[in-house]
């Protein structure tokens, strides 16, 4: 019920007439005392961290598992199965919905990626879709050749700025650990790419 008031409180300002009318059905009311257009407004409530990082990630992973049908030209009906390896401390909360928006026939969780599979990485875990088609391994082996020399270049952008004795000094601590959190995701991200890329055969 008070998620509904709630609801109807963020409407008013865009349908009072319909909104008012619903408000005076919900419960009983006191006249105009309790009429919706003097009612306080909903109050924000402290946010919760952990929610909105899983789903920071459960949308990262969810564009992960379309550019996997537009690249390989998979349709949206057709059901996929995917393996993860996991990162520590991946947390599986939006597994469900990963399974529905992805349209997912199967979804497990794995420890060795295996051969002929599709793969993203998203924060360290990487998320594998077998082939359900012949692959083109020049093409997949160029693409993450492609990638990987983006990444060595920016894993130097960034390491130069860690090696700039003046920038080190005078950055904000704030800075420095989120320089600091790049290099070490980007140096994860190459890890994985040559995996991958050793993993496709000759």
């Amino acid at each position: 019920m008070g998620v509904f008031e709630n609801l109807l409180k963020l409407l008013h300002p865009f349908m009072p007439f319909i909104t008012e009318e619903v408000w005076s059905f919900l419960r009983p009311r006191n006249g105009a005392a309790e009429s919706l257009c003097v009612a306080p407004w909903p109050s924000a409530e402290t946010p919760d961290e952990s929610l909105l990082a899983g789903f920071a990630l459960f949308a990262q992973e969810v564009n992960g598992v379309r550019n996997v049908r537009k690249d390989n030209a998979l349709p949206n009906k057709e059901a996929l199965a995917m393996h993860i390896v996991e990162k520590e401390g991946r947390s599986r909360r939006f597994d469900p919905a990963l399974v529905h928006l992805g349209n997912l026939a199967q979804l497990d969780y794995i420890t060795e990626k295996p051969a002929n599979v599709n793969s993203f990485f998203v924060e360290g875990s990487e998320y594998c879709i077998p082939f359900t088609r012949e692959v083109d391994v020049d093409a997949e082996k160029k693409k993450i050749d492609e990638e990987l020399d983006y990444t060595r270049g920016f894993l130097q952008s960034v390491e130069n700025k860690l090696r700039n004795e003046k920038c080190i000094n005078h950055a904000p601590p704030a800075v420095l650990v989120s320089e600091r959190k790049k290099q070490r995701d980007a140096q994860e991200k190459i890890r994985l790419l040559e995996e991958k890329r050793a993993s496709l055969p000759s």
